[in-house]
């Protein structure tokens, strides 16, 4: 299963901090807060895996947090302990979300839970028996979106018209599929910037990636400063296929049961609550309850054998 994140890139760590403490204002409360509190440091720490400059999920240049902390204290803070972040490096350009993941590392009991895990667990956790998900608490898709107006909701109606995808995902599968010319680029943010320019009519990129983008040209005045970016939001109405959509979860170890009760309880909690949709919209993450039907290696093939 292929899912995409964002490249990673050079940037001013002050530059970075000023911008994003300027976007996120509510985001990253959760987690200030359960470290400021006066109990903070007499609680049992939630260790949560996390990887470097994986915004929107998490980041630790200039003091940032993301949204898999922001969760993670959020959680902690219901079943009384503090959240404590594991780190590990993060290769540029990574396109396996397995690759992307630390699973190694809570399989080695480094940490006691990761969030943000993708369904279904036999591919994401596959080599990992020690290892278990979740309930679902939020789903995240492919999503189309577009610098134009009038586009189409559905990815038929765009047959015959050029949309641009990150290379090697399973969205070049779907477009095919539907008639549609996927145009590919090495990066969500290089095929964000060819429907921004009109160089393809759309694009269809992983939800949590594009969301961030379109946040962060929100905070930094971008939206204001040009008007290619004043025009570019997420296609209203569209519904990705089935084939284009996850459920994410936490994932523990699989003898930690009671721990896993409680982390998920928090999570329904957070969900009944309206926290977790909260912090998700925070970070530009377009916001979808757990998903009746979601990606399956059979809704891949139907897609592949589709595609002309």
């Amino acid at each position: 299963m292929e899912t995409p994140r964002p490249a990673r890139r050079a940037r001013p760590r002050i530059v970075l901090a000023l911008l994003l403490g300027a976007l996120l204002s509510g985001a990253g409360a959760a987690a200030r807060a359960a470290e400021a509190s006066p109990g903070a440091t007499r609680a049992a720490a939630l260790r949560v895996c996390v990887t470097d400059a994986n915004l929107p999920y998490a980041n630790r240049e200039g003091g940032i947090s993301g949204f898999d902390l922001d969760v993670g204290a959020a959680v902690a803070a219901l079943i009384g302990y503090r959240v404590e972040p594991v780190w590990t490096g993060r290769a540029a350009n990574i396109q396996e979300i397995e690759e992307d993941l630390p699973l190694a590392r809570l399989a080695r009991d480094d940490c006691d839970a990761m969030f943000s895990v993708p369904g279904p667990p036999g591919e994401t956790l596959r080599g990992h028996p020690a290892l278990v998900l979740g309930e679902p608490y939020y789903g995240a898709a492919f999503e189309l979106v577009a610098c134009r107006e009038q586009v189409p909701a559905t990815l038929a109606d765009l047959a015959g018209q050029a949309v641009a995808i990150q290379s090697q995902t399973v969205a070049h599968f779907a477009l095919l599929a539907a008639g549609v010319e996927p145009r590919n680029y090495f990066s969500v943010n290089a095929a964000f910037d060819a429907a921004r320019t009109h160089e393809a009519g759309a694009a269809l990129l992983w939800g949590p990636a594009i969301g961030w983008r379109l946040r962060m040209a929100q905070a930094t005045g971008l939206r204001l400063r040009d008007a290619s970016y004043a025009a570019c939001n997420l296609v209203p109405g569209y519904e990705p296929p089935v084939a284009l959509r996850w459920n994410l979860h936490v994932a523990m170890l699989r003898d930690r049961t009671r721990l896993r009760e409680r982390v998920d309880d928090a999570l329904a909690t957070l969900t009944a609550n309206g926290q977790l949709e909260r912090i998700a919209r925070g970070w530009g993450i377009p916001w979808h309850p757990p998903f009746a039907a979601t990606y399956t290696r059979e809704a891949l093939e139907a897609l592949r054998g589709a595609a002309p």
